[in-house]
């Protein structure tokens, strides 16, 4: 079963960004000396104390995993319906509950460890992983395919599976390709990843908070910080509508109802020149600075087959290093892009808009295999 599709209805916009910052300008707003609490913590402690930040499924978990795996193709449903009622989790739905306060309110991340993925045909993997993902947020599309079953995973010319994507062509997204990944935040409000297969070599996944890092511009490089008050343009990648502008406007950092909202993604920045608009070295500069300070106090971990990661991307920037595949290990996770609205504990936004509408007016999909 390559993929299940169903007709277009308004579910998909809580978080849909507009062309134009609104509500606010964020370069008026009191933002604070430094940034204290759960959001702030260190990077290389925690590489230490995975006790910390690791939750280890048990086997009571497990089995209950597994039973709502088996519930949910007894209602003969596709995919692309399951839900909370359909995916029944009695105890681990309140444990993963915690597991959002902690993404929401907390260190906003976390990683599950310990499910038994290689004992599920690949439609019941999915089953799992999106089971799991309806008791921390709603699904979002994740591209103009309308995905909202993501694969991460080396699909481009010379890769050792079927070729879609030039990894050299500017509107490639890099998850479709071996390349590293540099530290950024995807376009919605959780991001989920589920290990499928570790590649031969690399791949490495990194993720650090952006208050520490604002906590650490403001030590060291408070320029950076006015110049990411500016707006900035993000390259759309070509995944847009007929009518529609080819790139989104928004500050990289954004202080908006004490909280600090970071939108930030160098390969959707640099290549804006595509489209006519001009970039400067001062912002090159920045980035680099940014990129070179993550590197240094990031959290650095190795995903294992059945880990699930889950983090918050207003609050946390996140990383892959580049890898290489073979014939018997090719890397491969699936992505879920979840939001959480502000009634279930989602942070209210600064910049976008809150309206059902679909991403791109494309249907929504479950592919079981990259494309």
């Amino acid at each position: 079963m390559a993929q299940v599709q169903a007709p277009t209805q308004a579910k998909d916009g809580w978080r849909t960004f507009s062309t134009e910052v609104e509500n606010q300008n964020p370069t008026t707003l009191q933002w604070p000396e430094k940034i204290e609490g759960p959001t702030v913590w260190d990077g290389k402690y925690l590489e230490a104390h995975p006790d910390e930040w690791v939750y280890q499924l048990s086997n009571s978990e497990i089995n209950e995993i597994d039973a709502a795996i088996k519930h949910f193709f007894t209602l003969n449903k596709e995919l692309i319906f399951i839900d909370k009622a359909s995916f029944p989790l009695p105890e681990f739905g309140k444990v993963l509950q915690r597991h959002k306060e902690i993404l929401l309110q907390g260190r906003g991340f976390t990683l599950i460890r310990g499910f038994p993925i290689n004992n599920y045909t690949r439609e019941e993997q999915a089953a799992a992983f999106m089971g799991i993902g309806t008791h921390l947020g709603h699904r979002k599309t994740q591209n103009g395919k309308g995905h909202v079953l993501g694969h991460v995973k080396d699909i481009s010319i010379g890769s050792l599976t079927k070729a879609v994507y030039d990894a050299n062509d500017p509107t490639t997204r890099i998850y479709a390709t071996r390349k590293a990944q540099p530290f950024h935040v995807d376009g919605t409000d959780i991001v989920g990843l589920l290990c499928l297969q570790v590649s031969q070599e690399g791949g490495q996944s990194s993720v650090i908070s952006s208050h520490t890092v604002y906590n650490r511009l403001k030590e060291e490089r408070p320029d950076i910080i006015e110049l990411f008050k500016e707006t900035w343009h993000w390259d759309k990648k070509g995944e847009h509508g007929p009518n529609d502008v080819p790139y989104l406007l928004a500050p990289p950092m954004t202080y908006y109802e004490d909280k600090l909202f970071t939108f930030y993604g160098p390969h959707f920045w640099e290549t804006v020149p595509r489209l006519g608009i001009p970039v400067s070295d001062e912002k090159f500069e920045a980035m680099k600075y940014v990129q070179n300070l993550c590197e240094k106090e990031a959290l650095e971990m190795w995903l294992e087959v059945g880990d699930m990661q889950f983090v918050h991307n207003h609050q946390i920037l996140h990383a892959r290093s580049a890898y290489k595949d073979s014939q018997e290990l090719t890397r491969h996770l699936l992505r879920l892009w979840l939001i959480v609205p502000t009634e279930e504990g989602g942070w209210d936004m600064p910049f976008a808009k809150r309206e059902g509408v679909y991403y791109y007016g494309v249907n929504h999909s479950v592919p079981l295999e990259a494309e």
